[in-house]
């Protein structure tokens, strides 16, 4: 990401630390509000300009009406900025959805962005699906060969008559052999992994464009 948008960012994210208060906002608060920059806060943060019913509701209570005519101002400029393809683009790798909330002149590219941030979105989940299967696999492989060894021990303590090892024995083989049946399966999830993995690398790479921007 270029300097210019990482510094981009940070000054709408101080903006959205710094007026995100305004949900409950004070007499003064209401008094000194900059309309335009909340106004341009809710644009960018996504929300409908119809988010200044609830400054009304809070400034009311102060006696105080908000500026609507600069509040729709800035709120137009902040909207501009959330209703990008670069930004839906992110929001769809984050899984979100489109809550209609940008003009008809923006949203198509908007959603064209959200689209190719969901199939990013679902490639990345589909790969954490396959690794998180391939852990369990070892995990449970592992467990196997623990109550094994401690059964081992067992066998070879003292005390135990022979019907009794036996009965390990038998036990022991049976969680040998379901061990290895998991074993067997390690290739099939490997690949399962190996293959979302590419897939995931390969969807990225079809949109470094984004990550450029």
């Amino acid at each position: 990401m270029k300097p210019s948008h990482i510094f981009s960012l940070l000054a709408l994210t101080v903006l959205m630390l710094l007026l995100s208060a305004c949900a409950n906002m004070s007499q003064a608060d209401c008094e000194t509000a900059d309309w335009e920059a909340i106004g341009y806060e809710d644009g960018v943060s996504g929300y409908r300009d119809s988010q200044i019913a609830q400054h009304r509701q809070e400034c009311s209570k102060h006696g105080i009406t908000p500026d609507l005519q600069k509040y729709l101002a800035g709120h137009n400029e902040g909207t501009k900025k959330y209703c990008t393809k670069t930004n839906g683009f992110f929001l769809g790798t984050k899984g979100n959805t489109y809550n209609r909330n940008c003009p008809d002149s923006l949203a198509s590219g908007f959603l064209e962005g959200m689209a190719d941030g969901k199939i990013l979105y679902t490639s990345q989940r589909a790969m954490n699906s396959a690794e998180d299967a391939l852990d369990s696999l070892y995990m449970r492989i592992e467990n196997f060969e623990e109550v094994i060894a401690d059964k081992n021990d067992l066998m070879i303590a003292d005390g135990l008559v022979r019907a009794e090892r036996l009965e390990l024995r038998q036990q022991i083989d049976e969680l040998e052999y379901r061990m290895v049946e998991l074993i067997d399966l390690i290739p099939t999830y490997e690949e399962n992994f190996e293959a979302a993995v590419n897939t995931y690398e390969n969807v990225k790479l079809r949109f470094e464009g984004y990550f450029r921007k």
